[in-house]
């Protein structure tokens, strides 16, 4: 039996070291992980020094307590960190505080004899019984305060530390009812703590930034399935376990608790997997139950999730969720309509966001879906001569891709839902197919209204502007009240030296003053009046308004001439605020190109510049979002903006190519107008420059 104990502690002190070096190595600076790693390192230490007691057989008793206390006021030192994340109460953190006390003053204690002081060995038995019920207790509190989707990350520390704490509270137990350890127990309690360490591992692993954000059923068949299954697992480990003992010999007693204890551990790890509850739950709605879903479940379900107040994920992404959980999916991908009328990706969950994917809305799929309200099993393979039923190529390409479902709302069909494989695979059926449906519909108003109110916000935003531009124009014609003022006085008192002056002063106050609320207008709109315009003569327009900015655009006009219908003066303000936007961008020391081509009857220009460039969430969200302006008090935000609906009211197109550190290029197509038409645009535009 010496040699077990021996082997089991020594192995058990070798997990742990293979363990703190893993962690030691993969530590990014955080404090839990700096926790955790002390943890581990007193765990190793801790069955070094039991393996060392029992090969030499002399070391006093107080010593092994001193070990077996600082163990644990390593581990409930990381565990009461993990409480600092969310608010606590006076009891919470005088339970804590006392806690700290308590493992502090059993460490002093163990310590007595070598002062020469009385040492009862029973004082400390009971303390360590305490601090294993207090660990118990913390794993509770943070397992009933973690919110759902952290206890996937939480689950393997929770299962290795309740392994951890239980088997010691047996331990302890049985010393302080019969005055001595089981020796089976203690021998065992090694090979115990190292089955443990790799779930620390595990843990670790899912825990990078060790973190909780704390907030605070299924039904009774599957809870009652679930304990029957488990039970007579444990029934048939009993069982096994008894012959182990009766045939085992020395090893017998051990091989037992070590059998047992690995069994409860399969049993806590098959009851925490997402897969294994949700392969139950299909076994137990085909056996079972006449429905397949609980709709009044599943209904509440959804309408919390899209009402849920999480400031964190937006709506977008919370729509997609409460369709995945319908069919117990783990992620999806929400596909809305884009200012083109194409289907392109919004938001995901869990499913990596396609990037540049646009589906055609003209796709015979998507009528299809429409009329038919039809979901697409993307694993089916598509008849060949039937098109309708065919999903798009660029769909069943995705990873993981299963269902289609659409959104539709008042007989449009305004976005899709794309959801990756359940956990348990299975083919769907009638009642899927309704309850998606109708889980399509409402998370489609949802979106439509959240839709509806940003357009409102909006709207009233643009009601400021122009409460703002009536302002503004009375400051206009107080300037223009002065030029007149002194027009109609400059034929009497144009000798007077005094006049003279004072016309100059107010020519300068009114310059300034024109100059400041240019600046406030640029990129302002105007009634359109379109015509044929020399798409060379705009850009020179624009040019010269730019050319006093640092730096200066470079241009090489081409050989062709290209005509296309527009106004003058808008156009020249909308290439003239990307000019500008350019130039802020390269700074100083940068460059700006603008480049025209002809390409497919279509006129292609571009706008370069080597700036810093933008990530793909500020073009998608923020670029031509109205009223949004990196500029601060120098721009009012609509210039992107108002020059995209522009160019899109001229038939064209404005895409946006940029990459953070590699510049920006901002490219406008236009329709092309036929040479030999009038030249009204183009006239206008001489005459205003």
């Amino acid at each position: 039996m010496n040699d077990i104990v021996i082997g089991s502690y020594l192995a058990a002190s070798t997990m742990f070291l293979v363990a703190t070096v893993l962690l030691a190595l993969s530590w990014r600076g955080q404090r839990m992980g700096a926790l955790l790693i002390l943890a581990t390192t007193v765990s190793t230490l801790w069955g070094l020094l039991m393996a060392y007691a029992q090969w030499q057989g002399s070391l006093a008793m107080n010593w092994v307590l001193l070990a077996e206390v600082l163990r644990y006021g390593a581990w409930l030192a990381f565990l009461s960190a993990l409480f600092g994340a969310w608010p606590m109460s006076r009891l919470l953190r005088g339970f804590r505080a006392a806690t700290q006390a308590l493992w502090i003053l059993l460490a002093l204690y163990c310590v007595l004899p070598a002062a020469g002081l009385a040492f009862d060995i029973g004082i400390p038995l009971v303390g360590m019984l305490l601090l294993a019920l207090i660990g118990v207790v913390y794993l509770e509190q943070i397992l009933r305060n973690a919110e759902p989707q952290q206890r996937w990350a939480l689950k393997f520390l929770l299962i290795s530390l309740v392994g951890l704490f239980a088997y010691d509270i047996f331990l302890y137990s049985y010393a302080i009812l019969y005055h001595e350890f089981s020796a089976s127990t203690w021998a065992a309690r090694g090979f115990v703590n190292a089955l443990l360490a790799p779930l620390l591992l595990v843990a670790a692993a899912r825990n990078r930034k060790w973190s909780l954000n704390v907030g605070v059923s299924r039904r009774v068949v599957f809870y009652s399935t679930s304990l029957l299954v488990i039970a007579c697992y444990l029934i048939a480990i009993a069982v096994g376990g008894y012959y182990v003992r009766l045939y085992g010999g020395d090893w017998g007693r051990v091989a037992e608790i070590a059998l047992i204890f690995f069994a409860l551990l399969v049993v806590l790890m098959v009851a925490s997997s997402g897969q294994s509850r949700s392969r139950l739950k299909v076994f137990l709605h085909r056996n079972f139950f006449s429905l397949r879903h609980d709709y009044r479940e599943q209904w509440l379900h959804l309408t919390a999730t899209l009402a849920a107040s999480d400031s964190d994920t937006d709506l977008s992404v919370r729509a997609v969720r409460a369709m995945a959980q319908t069919m117990d999916s783990p992620g999806g991908i929400l596909f809305s309509r884009s200012h083109t009328g194409n289907f392109v990706p919004e938001a995901s969950w869990n499913m990596p966001m396609p990037t540049g994917m646009e589906l055609a809305a003209t796709e015979p799929t998507f009528e299809f879906m429409r009329e038919r309200h039809w979901i697409y099993d993307l694993c089916d393979a598509p008849p060949e001569h039937d098109e309708k039923l065919r999903a798009s190529a660029n769909l069943t390409e995705l990873p993981n891709a299963w269902l289609l479902v659409p959104m539709i709302l008042e007989d449009q069909l305004v976005g899709l839902v794309l959801l990756a494989h359940a956990r348990a695979r299975r083919r769907i059926d009638w009642e899927d197919i309704a309850l998606l449906r109708t889980a399509g519909s409402q998370v489609a108003g949802t979106l439509a209204q959240a839709a509806n109110a940003r357009e409102l916000a909006v709207a009233r935003q643009f009601e400021g502007f122009n409460r703002l531009t009536a302002f503004l124009m009375h400051d206009l014609k107080n300037v223009a009240a002065q030029q007149s003022l002194l027009l109609q006085n400059a034929a009497r008192h144009k000798h007077n030296p005094a006049f003279v002056d004072d016309m100059l002063a107010t020519v300068d106050n009114s310059v300034r003053r024109i100059n400041r609320l240019l600046d406030q207008l640029r990129g302002g709109s105007t009634p359109a009046v379109n015509g044929r315009v020399r798409i060379a003569t705009v850009i020179d327009k624009a040019l010269e308004q730019c050319r006093g900015q640092s730096p200066a655009p470079r241009y090489q006009p081409p050989d062709d001439e290209m005509w296309t219908h527009a106004d003058a003066e808008q156009l020249a303000a909308a290439l003239e605020h990307l000019i500008r936007n350019a130039q802020d961008a390269a700074t100083a020391r940068g460059c700006v190109m603008v480049k025209l081509e002809q390409t497919s009857g279509v006129a292609v220009l571009k706008i370069e510049d080597d700036g810093q460039g933008m990530d793909d969430a500020f073009i998608r969200e923020r670029l031509f979002k109205p009223f949004f302006t990196t500029k601060a008090s120098r721009g009012m935000g609509i210039g992107a903006y108002q020059a995209r609906e522009y160019v899109h009211r001229l038939g064209g197109a404005l895409s946006v190519d940029s990459k953070p550190g590699r510049g920006t290029v901002f490219t406008i197509e236009l329709p092309l107008a036929e040479p030999n038409e009038g030249a009204l645009g183009t006239d206008k535009l001489r005459a205003i420059s």
